[in-house]
């Protein structure tokens, strides 16, 4: 009887350590970095987007407390396990930055940083929900985010021979406008600033111009419902005009975007474009995050995925159940064997 009772005792802690650390490592270690058949020497790009952090408007506290867990717990055994050489977070990593005043976001970026510690170099892109979209974006707003996170509207970056290129996809709006005029302006002398044949690697918060999600495949592709919605330039995706601009320009070998909270590969007349998952719970059932091998002359992409957050409940609601039936279990056999003495 000890046993089973210090089974009912202990069972719950031991739950719980599995559903909140142990099950992070156990569905992350299955994870491990491509290799590129030709290249010796390469660099090893961790790639997310979408994180989300809730601020003070929307969200209750135990939704907060949860998602910034599993983001946490994800994050922590990433950089563990693979010890990336660089991180590109692709936008969106605030959900209300677009509303927060001076205050709100200097609390913002530090549970960002607390969140996310840097191990190795990070580059962090802005996206609408950190700015606004580009009816909502100001000077005000996106030159605090530019200067909490080293950037502009639009970077060239040069990492262990690799050329990256980064943009800020609200810029892109093509009216005209003050930003939108000196991003263009930078993207410019960026295409003429690269080298014969440096084909850059292209980073961006919204994906360039698709009609749709249609030719999307996979478990965490859009929703077979949803794929054949018509995506909405300059708030889905890029305006065509300013995706063949984009490609034209820079003439990228590979991008990677987000914004759309699935994956997808899409094929641009040759170039191919990875749209990153969210990272977090709140946006999907089963986040991921992108291990890229990079040289070069290659590339090479695997998508690793992070416990889904319908198994965390299915454990927790199979084991109480197990518990309460458990315990229903120990106090008949007491009260049966208390009743067995009296007789």
């Amino acid at each position: 009887m000890n046993r089973y009772l210090l089974l009912v005792i202990f069972s719950p802690g031991l739950v719980f350590f599995y559903c909140e650390y142990l099950i992070y490592f156990f569905v992350q270690s299955s994870c491990d970095w491509p290799k590129l058949p030709q290249s010796n020497q390469s660099l090893r790009a961790l790639i997310l987007a979408d994180t989300h952090l809730l601020g003070p408007y929307r969200g209750h506290w135990f939704d907060k407390l949860r998602r910034e867990w599993q983001m946490s717990m994800s994050w922590l055994v990433a950089n563990t396990l693979h010890s990336p050489d660089v991180v590109f977070f692709l936008g969106d990593i605030f959900d209300e930055g677009k509303w927060a005043n001076q205050k709100q976001y200097e609390h913002y970026v530090e549970r960002f940083k607390q969140m996310f510690p840097a191990n190795s170099p990070h580059h962090v892109l802005v996206g609408n929900h950190d700015v606004g979209f580009h009816y909502m974006m100001d000077g005000i707003k996106l030159n605090r985010f530019y200067k909490t996170f080293n950037l502009s509207s639009s970077d060239v970056l040069r990492l262990g021979g690799i050329t990256f290129v980064t943009i800020n996809s609200m810029a892109m709006e093509g009216d005209g406008c003050s930003i939108c005029k000196e991003a263009e302006k930078r993207i410019n002398s960026i295409a003429s600033s690269l080298k014969d044949n440096e084909k850059p690697i292209l980073l961006q918060h919204f994906p360039l111009f698709r009609k749709s999600d249609a030719v999307c495949e996979g478990e965490d592709s859009m929703p077979d419902e949803e794929k054949h919605t018509e995506f909405r330039p300059k708030l889905d995706c890029l305006s065509r005009t300013s995706s063949i601009w984009l490609l034209k320009s820079l003439k990228p070998r590979v991008v990677f975007s987000g914004h759309t909270h699935h994956s997808c590969v899409y094929n641009h007349s040759g170039v191919t474009e990875f749209s990153v998952p969210s990272f977090s719970w709140r946006n999907r059932n089963n986040p991921s995050y992108f291990l890229v091998t990079i040289s070069p002359d290659e590339h090479a992409v695997f998508k690793c995925f992070m416990p889904q957050e319908s198994t965390v409940i299915r454990v927790y609601t199979i084991s109480l159940l197990v518990f309460i039936l458990t315990s229903l279990l120990l106090c008949y056999r007491r009260y049966r064997t208390r009743h067995i003495k009296m007789l």
